[in-house]
């Protein structure tokens, strides 16, 4: 039986994140040549270790960065077909366009880290399967008395059976070690900031519910007779944490599942949109805006229990507010406070959620701001 394993392994480099108060920055390399990746270009760094000798000198810029203000207008919606659509879309741009420009080599790491895994894989089922039609093969022969007969073919089973077991255990070590090393440096103002930052979204991971805003629509409160001046539509999402693929950090990341995109990773310093595996966005944290408003949401499903009840409305209301005695089965609805925070950046950045604890997200929000601030 022919085979081969097609060895294609190389090695994933160690990524490491400076994080203070001048910036951010990102470095790839081994000791004595590495790269280092600013939003003000790319730096080569030679040196001989141990010897105090050392240099550093630009060696590109990264171009083509302002985007073209009118493309905007490609995605217009023929207005032959125009159909009702929501005055505000909360959806991100694609994530390979929204990356800053100092962290352009940690994305392409990452990336090549998952195509690896990928390829790697492939050649582990690939071997899986041989080996096991070599197995089915040895059984058979036994069966037919053929294997203790003919030495030859024995010691030919014997060795496929291990050659293959070795093979597939050097792939699977090698899967294990496709991903970036990421290690990150913090001095101490920001490792206190971001220990805040995930003190507060472990809390805000608690709330009752949390929901993703994918669009909302102004409301003409005269026409539909509602008190509602905005109607929004939202999907039950989740906050957690876990990890990147591509990535192994001894920093979790904080996750915000996106119900119409690519999914929010947090990291100290840096703001990834995570899509697949091959198309991922990452930001630096200080480009990245974020808001938060305590909003009165007028609640048709069932109340959060963690959320603050600070009224009623009618479905069918007045001007004034009042019962609209005209809908003999108008109902009436709780106004409950929730917190929304909105994530915004230049390169097309633009979601939101919302929370039903709005104190736990107005925290996570301040301790976001004061992490930022710092940058």
């Amino acid at each position: 039986m022919a085979w081969a394993f097609r060895k294609r392994i190389k090695v994933i480099p160690g990524v490491y994140i400076n994080l203070s108060k001048s910036g951010i920055s990102a470095n790839t390399g081994v000791r004595g040549a590495s790269l280092t990746f600013r939003s003000d270009g790319v730096y080569r760094n030679l040196g001989l270790p141990g010897t105090g000798i050392y240099s550093r000198q630009k060696v590109g810029d990264y171009g083509g960065s302002a985007r073209d203000e009118g493309t905007d207008q490609e995605f217009a919606p023929d207005e032959a077909f125009e159909v009702a659509a929501p005055d505000y879309s909360f959806i991100s741009a694609d994530p390979l366009e929204v990356t800053s420009d100092g962290l352009q080599g940690l994305q392409q790491a990452v990336i090549d880290a998952n195509r690896q895994k990928q390829e790697l894989t492939r050649d582990a089922e690939s071997i899986k399967g041989s080996l096991s039609l070599l197995r089915l093969g040895e059984v058979l022969s036994k069966v037919c008395l053929i294997y203790c007969f003919v030495p030859s073919l024995k010691r030919s089973i014997q060795a496929g059976i291990k050659g293959r077991q070795d093979a597939l255990k050097e792939v699977t070590e090698s899967i294990a070690a496709s991903a970036v090393s990421l290690a990150v440096e913090m001095d101490a103002d920001c490792s206190s900031a971001y220990q805040k930052v995930q003190g507060t979204f472990d809390a805000l991971t608690r709330c009752s519910c949390i929901w993703d805003v994918t669009s909302g629509s102004d409301v003409d409160r005269v026409q539909s007779r509602s008190a509602a001046s905005m109607s929004v539509e939202r999907s039950i999402t989740k906050c957690l944490r876990k990890d990147l693929p591509g990535i192994t950090s001894s920093e979790t990341p904080l996750v915000f599942l996106n119900r119409n995109g690519a999914d929010i990773y947090v990291y100290p310093g840096f703001f990834v949109m995570f899509e697949s595996p091959s198309r991922m966005g990452i930001l630096d944290i200080s480009e990245l805006e974020v808001n938060f408003e305590a909003t009165r949401f007028i609640e048709t499903d069932t109340t959060p229990s963690d959320s603050k009840r600070v009224g009623e409305v009618w479905e069918k209301s007045n001007k004034d507010g009042s019962r609209d005695k005209r809908f003999a089965e108008n109902r009436q609805f709780p106004v409950m406070e929730y917190g929304e925070i909105t994530f915004k950046s230049a390169s097309g950045i633009y979601e939101k959620y919302m929370f039903s604890n709005a104190r736990a997200s107005e925290d996570f929000f301040n301790a976001l701001q004061a992490l930022k601030d710092l940058l």
